[in-house]
């Protein structure tokens, strides 16, 4: 997944990301197809504060690429696109739904992830009823993904069910990301009845 690096990159993600806020645009969307990790997922930081229709438009085209960690840096720009208030969330959602499928598994966990963050004020039951789906996913990157982003579904019984069916995993990811997504289901319940 885009976010399994290790501490020792912390001061050249920080370099780098320094370094793009002098970059255009264009230069910055050319950087998501480098092979280097730390550089793709910086310029999708960048361009996830900067957002823009230029960059939506140019995503779009990166998710039909033939290179599976092309199509992984598209939905996790997806994902947070125009951060804070995600003016291409209705748009981005059926793209993403549809990267659910892809066959490599990183690209369906960023996507999952993706929608979890699109989705946290309130999860179309689409999006849920796919997430359901994905719960039996073979990749644990990808069950631990359904379960965090499940966290900002309806939380209804059969949400409740999966997740706690995740929880009692033995894989320790998949099982804390399904104890934060019933935290998170109770959290939104209080809050709501307050």
């Amino acid at each position: 997944m885009i976010d399994n690096l290790d501490s020792s990159s912390s001061i050249l993600r920080l370099l780098v990301s320094q370094a793009l806020k002098k970059w255009s645009i264009d230069e910055i969307l050319k950087l998501l197809k480098e092979d280097d990790v730390i550089v793709r997922t910086s310029a999708a930081r960048e361009l996830h504060v900067r957002g823009g229709e230029k960059v939506f438009e140019n995503i779009k085209l990166l998710v039909c690429s033939k290179r599976a960690f092309v199509r992984e840096i598209a939905a996790f720009t997806l994902g947070q696109l125009g951060t804070p208030s995600f003016p291409y969330k209705n748009e981005s959602i059926p793209i993403l739904s549809d990267l659910l499928d892809d066959l490599d598994s990183e690209v369906r966990a960023t996507s999952v992830a993706a929608l979890g963050h699109l989705c946290y004020a309130g999860m179309p039951i689409k999006v849920e009823v796919k997430l359901l789906s994905m719960a039996k996913d073979t990749n644990e990157d990808v069950r631990a993904c359904v379960a965090y982003s499940l966290g900002n579904s309806s939380g209804n019984d059969s949400v409740r069910s999966t997740l706690q069916d995740l929880e009692s995993e033995k894989n320790e990811t998949v099982s804390s990301y399904a104890k934060l997504g019933l935290e998170l289901i109770d959290d939104r319940k209080i809050k709501g009845s307050e």
